[in-house]
């Protein structure tokens, strides 16, 4: 795929950025935005919430807001380093474009039609813009970014990085993104996709597979599909099948205790961790 399809990692953290997209709702009310107003010691940092002019404008102290960070090289390095531990929002490159200009285009995007209904949009969210980008139709991106050189976010401890390709032909950009319920779901499976990817960086060298980035997927989809759907627990089941050295479900230990039918998949990787003395019982 070219740049403009996929979005690509990054080995390093950004050096620079002209805007940040900052979501008030990761903390409680005030935090975040005390935590900004404390970098205005030496010029005041222009910022506005993307909420304004919208039905959601009273509820704008949970919601996002856009940060120039033009001049504010002391607070764009504290983000960065605070983007790594928490998901606070991402980052914007988008040469000489306002402010005004950009805040203008993403409060359009606040809400988008889902099957023909509209919702609230967070595509601000670390956790799901990589997996959004690549399941977007050209257009669809190309409205999403609008302006935007390039987005960077963080996310399984690495920087991600989304890049408008240069010379490439601009498509027919939509007045309004729409969503469709079968992006929702390749959505989910970029998403698993990335995780599984994650944890292969992670557990490389002791995953007993030639094709260990597929032996992670299946693992994470075993553990999808027996109903542990957070990532911590799917990254529990990945580790102790890599403790029996076999996809979990087929061996024995899991079997011996499955067999009886009476625990659930939860209940059953519990008692193994249990047994294999990873947690206190």
């Amino acid at each position: 795929m070219t740049m403009i399809e996929r979005v690509s990692a990054k080995k390093t953290k950004p050096q620079n950025a002209d805007f940040a997209i900052l979501d008030l709702a990761q903390q409680e009310e005030g935090v975040l935005l005390g935590w900004l107003y404390s970098h205005f010691e030496r010029k005041e940092i222009p910022w506005v919430s993307l909420y304004f002019g919208s039905e959601l404008n009273s509820d704008w102290m949970a919601g996002p807001i856009l940060v120039e960070l033009r001049g504010s090289s002391e607070f764009l390095n504290a983000l960065i380093e605070r983007c790594q531990t928490e998901y606070l929002g991402v980052l914007i490159h988008s040469g000489d474009i306002s402010l005004v200009t950009m805040a203008e285009h993403l409060c359009s995007l606040i809400t988008v039609q889902l099957d023909n209904k509209p919702a609230l949009f967070r595509f601000y969210d670390p956790r799901s813009l990589g997996p959004l980008l690549e399941v977007l139709e050209p257009a669809q991106r190309q409205r999403l970014t609008g302006p935007a050189e390039r987005w960077s976010w963080y996310q399984y401890q690495n920087w991600y990085q989304w890049e408008a390709q240069a010379g490439s032909a601009t498509p027919t950009i939509e007045k309004s993104l729409s969503i469709s319920a079968a992006q929702r779901v390749q959505m989910d499976t970029a998403r698993s996709r990335q995780f599984a990817q994650s944890l292969t960086h992670t557990y490389r060298a002791h995953i007993p597979d030639d094709d260990a980035e597929t032996f992670v997927m299946n693992e994470v989809q075993a553990a999808s599909s027996a109903g542990l759907t957070s990532l911590a627990d799917q990254e529990r089941w990945l580790r102790m099948a890599l403790k029996v050295q076999r996809p979990l479900i087929e061996s024995p230990q899991w079997c011996e205790i499955s067999q009886s039918g009476k625990k659930t998949a939860a209940q059953i990787l519990n008692q193994l961790e249990c047994e294999q003395g990873r947690k206190a019982c």
